[in-house]
């Protein structure tokens, strides 16, 4: 499909033991920082795995859980039967925080000194406040990025983390790292940015569930913009529409183009597109665990729509970064409002992706929308996914045939060479390669992705400039 970096779960060795509503198999339930998982593989598995995913030029990334242990209760007392001999290395009760219960998510300063979890399974919450805390997870966190060269983390739970922490962790793991905020809220995501470069963008899946499960053709556009003039850089943010802590979107809505619709803006929109193991398989499940079905169980099926949907536009995001080098950090902006469709652009004049969604779902019939999209009167466009041809006529305006809900995603036929889409053949190109088109800088309102970078993070500046899309691999080391 053209990823470039694979997602593992937490690699850690997990609480052992059968709970009404299932085990440990998934990583998040921490008992010893310093063992490996057995249920996913040995130390050599992981050695070979981390061997054969950079021998295919690939990254690997690995999910985090700092903020937390686990131990089973079984319905006793948080407070008192907690055995924290069987933690390791924070095996006492000075290293965490005193037990309460978060009556609130919303209260960001409860939620970062109480305890997650339930009374059968309870999440003892790590004092991230306690220097000596601090040294134990900086030191465990540089050796496992050393010992298996880890390229990257997602942090979960950082909105439960100690705030001024969160810098200290990344400056130490000298890497990129997307820390989970789990909060629509805009105004919270990017003031985040202050501790973090990264988060995942959930003000924008609101907006994606919003668009797509009720229609409303309204918040996706204006979430876009409110973001574009809030957040620090929205294209350092990673965009999804599924993840293992959500219901599938399938579950909600079960229209395949709807589906290709949503996952068409979360490759195409700004930031780095994380795409969640089984999406491309039409996955169904709601909540968790049925959202975390096992992969194999599809038998990775290629021809799967969703699947060739995605190679397609992984495939036109790799080409367009390589024809304007500006291209990923330029900020998308919508150009066009129907009733039931959403026009947005990214990249700078002449070299723009337009896509263009709608809410109608597979049963829609045909017709013709007329749209001012920013391309020049003359400009011959492609749709890369039924490699139809338009001309924009005098006024600037583009007519465009829709039929059965299906996105449109155009792009100047010129600079289709070496994209290897619709008939062009593969070539690997640059913007040298189409100097003769010149770049218009008055349109470029982009930032640079790389602001607040940690320093050192040359393997990630490769990244930021060129496509990293990233598949969630839950559970698994060992194929």
């Amino acid at each position: 499909m053209g990823f470039d970096a694979v997602m593992i779960s937490p690699i850690v060795k997990n609480i052992e033991g059968h709970v009404r509503y299932g085990e440990a198999y998934h990583g998040y339930w921490a008992q010893d920082m310093y063992s490996l998982n057995p249920h996913f593989g040995t130390k050599q598995d992981l050695l070979d795995l981390s061997k054969a995913i950079h021998d295919r030029g690939m990254y690997l990334m690995m999910d985090t859980v700092i903020n937390n242990m686990a131990y089973i209760t079984n319905g006793g007392s948080p407070a008192s039967d907690i055995d924290y001999s069987t933690l390791y290395p924070f095996n006492d009760p000075k290293y965490f925080h005193p037990y309460c219960k978060i009556t609130d998510y919303n209260d960001y300063l409860l939620a970062q000194k109480c305890w997650t979890g339930d009374d059968i399974v309870v999440l003892p919450d790590l004092n991230t406040e306690d220097e000596q805390v601090q040294r134990m997870l900086v030191k465990w966190v540089k050796e496992v990025i050393s010992n298996y060269s880890i390229d990257g983390l997602r942090l979960d739970a950082a909105k439960h983390v100690t705030p001024d922490f969160l810098p200290l962790f990344q400056e130490a793991a000298d890497t990129f790292i997307t820390g989970e905020v789990f909060d629509k809220s805009v105004r919270r995501i990017c003031g985040y940015q202050d501790e973090l470069t990264s988060l995942p963008n959930y003000p924008i899946y609101y907006s994606l569930l919003d668009a797509f499960t009720r229609g409303n053709t309204s918040s996706l556009p204006d979430q876009v913009e409110i973001m574009k003039n809030n957040c620090p850089d929205v294209t350092s943010l990673t965009s999804f529409s599924e993840n293992h802590d959500v219901a599938r979107f399938v579950s909600l809505k079960s229209d395949m183009t709807l589906a290709k619709n949503v996952l068409t803006f979360t490759i195409l929109f700004d930031g780095i597109p994380m795409i969640y193991q089984g999406q491309e398989q039409h996955y169904s499940g709601s909540s968790d665990p049925e959202n975390r079905e096992a992969l194999w169980l599809s038998k990775y099926d290629t021809k799967a729509p969703l699947y060739k949907a995605i190679t397609i536009l992984n495939q036109l995001r790799k080409h367009a970064s390589r024809v304007d080098p500006k291209y990923l950090d330029t900020q998308t902006y919508a150009v066009y409002k129907g009733l039931s469709e959403m026009a947005f652009r990214k990249g700078r004049e002449g070299r723009q992706i337009v896509m263009v969604l709608s809410t109608q779902g597979s049963n829609s019939s045909e017709y013709t929308i007329r749209m001012m999209n920013g391309y020049q009167p003359s400009y011959v466009v492609i749709d890369v996914f039924t490699c139809k041809t338009y001309t924009i006529n005098d006024m600037g305006e583009l007519r465009l045939d829709m039929d059965k809900g299906e996105p449109r995603v155009l792009y100047p036929t010129d600079l289709m060479h070496g994209s290897g889409l619709c008939g062009y053949d593969y070539a690997n190109v640059s913007y040298l390669d189409f100097q003769r088109k010149p770049l218009n800088s008055s349109n470029d309102t982009s930032t640079s992705s790389g602001a607040g970078v940690p320093p050192g993070l040359d393997i990630w500046q490769t990244i930021w400039s060129v496509l990293v899309s990233v598949i969630v691999c839950l559970a698994m080391f060992v194929l």
